[in-house]
């Protein structure tokens, strides 16, 4: 059975959700995160950007990375990666989807979704929450990794004892950008 490694855009705007509604294809008028295949040589946020601009001629600016998800479908395997995102230019257009509304966290139940796209969607309905409360978990979150130096050890540590997913994600984020420059290695020439 083949295995479909695929990107998927949860596209904020106003503490609301896109969702398209599928035009084609085996889940033709089921709800979606659009999106679709990383191809060859491709990254994952590479391949999303991509994607969207296909689908909805839009250019998207990738705020974080929100979860994996697998579903067994019938015939294939689905592997999907989905992203926050922000439309950073341009007015979605319907290219590939016949329909598409921006849906609140009490709108999310409103929808049919494809199968894959459950397991997103219950992830949005724990995670989405207003500005308001956004600014005061960043805040907090900000202050326990102050209380933890930014040590790396001890983020991993805050990162398990959180269980709210939002600040997860905050503390993960910062966990991944201080791995991130502890592998950057420069030489004495400044290389």
């Amino acid at each position: 059975m083949k295995t479909l490694n695929v990107v998927a855009a949860i596209i904020h705007k106003d503490n609301k959700i896109l969702a398209t509604k599928r035009g084609y294809g085996e889940f033709i008028n089921q709800w979606e995160f659009p999106g679709g295949k990383i191809e060859e040589n491709e990254t994952k946020e590479e391949a999303l950007i991509r994607e969207i601009k296909e689908e909805l001629n839009v250019d998207i600016e990738i705020t974080n990375f929100a979860l994996d998800l697998e579903y067994q479908y019938p015939t294939f395997y689905l592997k999907m990666s989905c992203f926050d995102c922000i439309i950073k230019n341009g007015t979605p257009k319907l290219l590939e989807h016949n329909d598409a509304r921006w849906l609140s966290k009490d709108e999310l139940d409103d929808v049919n979704w494809i199968p894959a796209d459950v397991a997103a969607v219950d992830y949005l309905k724990e995670t989405m929450v207003d500005h308001k409360t956004i600014m005061e978990k960043m805040k907090k979150v900000d202050e326990e990794m102050q209380k933890c130096g930014y040590d790396l050890d001890r983020l991993k540590e805050l990162y398990e004892s959180t269980d709210d997913k939002f600040e997860k994600q905050l503390i993960y984020a910062e966990i991944r950008s201080i791995e991130i420059l502890n592998s950057i290695h420069i030489d004495a020439n400044g290389e």
